[in-house]
């Protein structure tokens, strides 16, 4: 079959904004053809086209009130800096949505929930000013899963959201209004949170690129917590490019150069058979994942097996989310001024969306009175990391791969089976969903990269050869 095509199409007339990537943006707006306000302008006009209308996508869950005055500002900016020459910031006038447990100043935070409806933090998260200092516009704040503790994104606060290219399927999450929202044209980029698979499980269904960074290479500071310990922020967006022009803006890192110094390299990439479906509903997404890295040897890079038990059990047993949500959460809420002060009060209220109830009464369950559950989980997930090193280290390789979900989207109300987005979160390396298009049967495919600690440059250098060899 063709691959499908996505739902919130082109707008009749002239759509400045559909598929165009940041660089392009920002040469119409240097070339006068175009000012930051147009961009808000075309970009709130598709989200009234397609996301409460039309398909009805669901992916925004507010617009900032200000920005078309934020817009206004860069535009005068930008007018005064070409009188004196001035270098304008990497982003400046790019609109940018980001996640709703994400703080930003003006607007409510909500993570999805309606206990939290009326959180209104007084300062931007660490990313949101990080990429306002870049000259971003913010757009607004974007659909989740409740309180980020799914892959479905559906929340007592927004209902669901459906996937960029058929509406019966779930997008995946939790970050999955921002996938669609970037698959759709709603802003140039998005911002998501990642803690064991929030933004590479959409990026993989909407077809999008998503980078989840090492453990702690950047701050999540003001991001609603799931786990303090497996959270991280990270970009997503259409196009490696803006990717790598958000990576940049976000950590301060040198911009994206018009050469790949890697381009000569022969790279050497183990695949993880364990994490490859065998299953009937999982085969087509096998066969496409290695069909593309067999496009990437052809090229010439060096594709061998790696061989590790990584099993869905052990997995799970290495992550320490049941142990950190609850109390996390009430410190969070602690100084919030809401009707709500714990995950105890949430579930008390009656505020949660039926299909989350049952695995949020699980965590606020969860006890450990002496840290002994705790320490065990971390335990368990430091071995894994090293035998996954290890392993990287015998066979000389600079990166895994393995399919970023093993099969496909889940029909909307059901439960979605088969993310792969745990190892990278148990071991704290840096993982990225490369969009390589669709089965025979339409299933779209996320190939996932993932490589050692502080890698994050190597991983994108990597995905713009793999991209170049055309199996992208």
């Amino acid at each position: 079959m063709n691959a499908p095509r996505l739902l919130a199409a082109p707008l009749p007339g002239n759509d400045p904004v559909f598929g165009r990537g940041i660089a392009e943006l920002r040469a119409a707006m240097d070339s006068g053809r175009l000012g930051a306000m147009d961009l808000v302008r075309a970009y709130l006009a598709r989200i009234a086209a397609h996301d409460q209308a039309g398909p009805t996508l669901n992916a925004v869950l507010a617009i900032n009130g200000q920005a078309l005055a934020e817009a206004a500002l860069r535009d005068a900016e930008r007018h005064a800096a070409s009188r004196r020459e001035a270098v304008l910031g990497p982003l400046h006038g790019i609109p940018i949505l980001f996640k709703d447990n994400i703080d930003t100043a003006g607007m409510p935070t909500t993570a999805g929930s309606l206990a939290l409806a009326a959180r209104r933090p007084q300062r931007d998260a660490d990313v949101v000013r990080r990429l306002r200092e870049a000259g971003a516009v913010v757009l607004g704040k974007t659909t989740l899963h409740e309180l980020a503790c799914g892959i479905t994104n559906v929340s007592s606060l927004s209902g669901r959201t459906r996937n960029a290219y058929d509406a019966s399927l779930v997008p995946g999450g939790s970050s999955g209004g921002s996938a669609v929202a970037v698959a759709s044209s709603f802003a140039a980029a998005a911002i998501g949170t990642d803690t064991s698979g929030s933004i590479r499980i959409p990026a993989a269904f909407n077809q999008v690129w998503g980078l989840r960074p090492t453990a702690r290479r950047y701050s999540t500071a003001g991001v609603v917590p799931l786990s303090p310990t497996l959270d991280t922020v990270g970009p997503m967006a259409r196009r490696l490019g803006d990717l790598e022009i958000l990576w940049a803006a976000m950590t301060g890192a040198e911009p994206p150069r018009e050469e790949d110094p890697q381009a000569s390299r022969v790279w050497r990439i183990g695949t993880l058979d364990a994490l490859f479906g065998s299953a009937l509903a999982e085969t087509d997404v096998s066969g496409h994942v290695r069909t593309a890295l067999g496009g990437w040897r052809a090229d010439g890079a060096h594709v061998q097996a790696v061989s590790l038990p990584l099993e869905d059990a052990r997995l799970a047993a290495a992550n320490i989310t049941g142990y950190e949500f609850r109390d996390a959460l009430a410190r969070c809420l602690r100084d919030a001024d809401l009707p709500v002060q714990s995950l105890t009060d949430i579930l008390d209220g009656g505020y949660p969306h039926p299909e989350v109830t049952a695995l949020l009464r699980e965590r606020d369950a969860m006890r450990d009175p002496d840290g002994s559950a705790r320490l065990a989980v971390l335990g368990r997930a430091r071995a894994l990391r090293d035998e996954v090193l290890a392993a990287m280290e015998h066979g000389q390789l600079d990166l895994l791969a393995y399919p970023t979900v093993r099969g496909a989207p889940a029909r909307l109300g059901e439960p979605q089976r088969g993310g792969n987005g745990l190892l990278a979160a148990v071991t704290g390396l840096p993982a990225l969903s490369v969009p390589i298009g669709f089965t025979a049967s339409g299933v779209p495919v996320g190939l996932e990269l993932l490589g050692p600690a502080g890698s994050e440059r190597l991983l994108l250098e990597a995905a713009r050869r793999f991209d170049a060899c055309g199996s992208a």
